[in-house]
């Protein structure tokens, strides 16, 4: 027997052995930015007034009390596709730290050892706590009558105000779906059923019970017809969470968890083109019940909403002129009701305004959240915009005014919406509702088809929103702040 199994042993070995591999297909982004914001609080004053505690708006100051602020940060982004046979295919984005990237500085520290001390400070070593991060991966199936998308996946409607994919170089954040979406077409028309899985809450009361379960589910209908160039649909969505789902907190020193929730999402979307000229309208509405938003026990409605234009206008194959407005609801902190509307982080309309979460700077380990976290929000703003596009250089500059829809009223109760504070005992002075006028500059060098350089320039003469302290005695004055930036990817 056992030269009958030596023999096959050796038939093995010397036989070739064919191998099959699916084939992947390797896409991504990778780019590196430096970005300097002098007086990133917006104020003339060097003291710290900024307690959330007071209603303050102010921005706090980080250690040593400097105006300006700087760092570098880079994104990355792996998306492998890997087609498993006609009918399938998965797909994914790897990427690393929050974000889809990080900040150069931010994964390191001196030595491994201790003994030689102030002898190694020149070197650098990584510490690995900035692993890989699985964004999305998902398998797609296709069929006669329609796609599917299972798993963790992206999802982008209209302008990209609330559910936005982040397929943009520099978008630091992805819509995603941990769930089915299901997309059909008949003719001009696209339906996108869908069902998700949100949580099931955090810490020591997490279960796969209902008690804690959060979950999302709805549907899309786009009518697109290029033949007509125009576009047109509505998304319905609702966003459940039950009891015991602790995911969420209300705003205040107690922090809330909102438990039972029941939002309803409804988003019209409409896009025309007129020869040169051509036009988007995206109008997000969110009601229902939001939950113990100012009390532990106490159900608050949910009445959010925003207006929001973009449009075009190209003379020539070169040159392409812009407005857009918007008008994103705000809360006036009467508990009626909960009436703000947080835009999606990567929709943006400058260069400094709105785009950074400036909180964040005082407090880089993330106790602020990311600098990246900012969000549109309790505004009305309009912005007039020009673009150059030469066969290597663009140039890009725009004026941008914004108003603040609520504000602090004297004796009355106010919501701080940067810092998600409700002040109950009422204000102590009057807020301006000036949020200031911006200019913005930048450029873009095409090195290759592959590779850009790129520079943006953004001058902000802040209104006197950004300088009230809820406070009589401590009375400030805005100042005009600048950000500049160079980037490569």
């Amino acid at each position: 027997m056992g030269k009958y199994f030596k023999a096959f042993i050796a038939l093995v070995l010397v036989t070739p052995m064919t191998a099959w591999s699916l084939p992947i297909d390797w896409h991504g982004a990778f780019g590196v930015d430096s970005t300097l914001i002098d007086n990133y609080r917006r104020l003339e004053s060097v003291v710290d007034n900024s307690s959330p505690t007071t209603g303050s708006q102010e921005v706090e100051l980080a250690a040593g009390k400097h105006a300006n602020a700087s760092w570098q940060s880079y994104v990355f982004r792996l998306n492998p596709v890997l087609i498993v046979n006609d009918a399938a295919s998965l797909k994914g984005e790897i990427s690393s730290g929050y974000g889809r990237g990080g900040y150069l500085g931010d994964d390191n520290k001196k030595s491994n050892v201790s003994n030689p001390g102030a002898s190694l400070y020149y070197y650098n070593q990584s510490t690995g706590t900035n692993d890989l991060v699985l964004n999305k991966f998902y398998m797609e199936l296709y069929s006669d009558t329609a796609t599917y998308q299972i798993g963790r996946h992206s999802y982008h409607w209209g302008l990209g105000a609330l559910y936005n994919s982040g397929d943009k170089l520099w978008d630091r954040h992805s819509f995603t779906r941990d769930g089915i979406t299901m997309n059909i077409k008949l003719g001009s028309f696209h339906i996108r059923p869908y069902w998700g899985k949100i949580s099931q809450g955090s810490g020591t009361t997490a279960s796969f019970t209902r008690a804690t379960n959060s979950k999302e589910y709805g549907f899309s209908l786009l009518y697109d017809n290029p033949e007509r160039d125009m576009s047109f649909g509505l998304l319905y969505g609702k966003k459940l969470a039950n009891a015991f789902n602790n995911d969420d907190t209300g705003p205040g020193a107690t922090a809330n968890t909102l438990g039972q929730t029941d939002v309803k999402i409804t988003d019209i979307y409409f896009s025309k083109t007129f020869g040169i000229f051509d036009f988007g309208i995206e109008v997000p509405l969110m009601g229902g019940e939001i939950g113990n938003v100012y009390t532990g026990t106490s159900q608050v409605k949910y009445k959010a909403k925003a207006f929001l234009l973009e449009s075009n206008l190209k003379v020539t194959d070169s040159w392409k002129f812009g407005l857009d407005a918007g008008q994103v609801s705000g809360d006036a902190g009467t508990q009626s009701s909960f009436d703000a509307m947080y835009l999606n982080p990567n929709y943006q309309i400058a260069n400094l305004l709105f785009r950074y979460n400036l909180r964040a700077v005082s407090r880089a380990d993330g106790n602020r959240g990311n600098i990246y976290d900012s969000y549109i929000t309790n505004a009305t703003y309009f912005k007039a915009r020009a673009e150059y596009v030469g066969e290597k250089w663009s140039w890009n500059a725009a004026v941008i005014k914004a108003v603040a829809n609520e504000t602090a009223d004297l004796g009355q109760t106010f919501y701080v919406h940067e810092t998600n504070t409700y002040v109950s005992t009422g204000a102590n002075t009057t807020q301006s509702d000036d949020m200031g006028i911006e200019i913005d500059l930048g450029f873009n060098y095409k090195w290759n088809d592959e590779i850009n350089i790129g520079g943006n320039f953004g001058y902000l003469m802040a209104g006197d929103y950004y300088s009230f302290t809820n406070s009589t005695g401590v009375i400030n004055s805005a100042d005009n702040s600048m950000v500049l930036q160079i980037n490569t990817g």
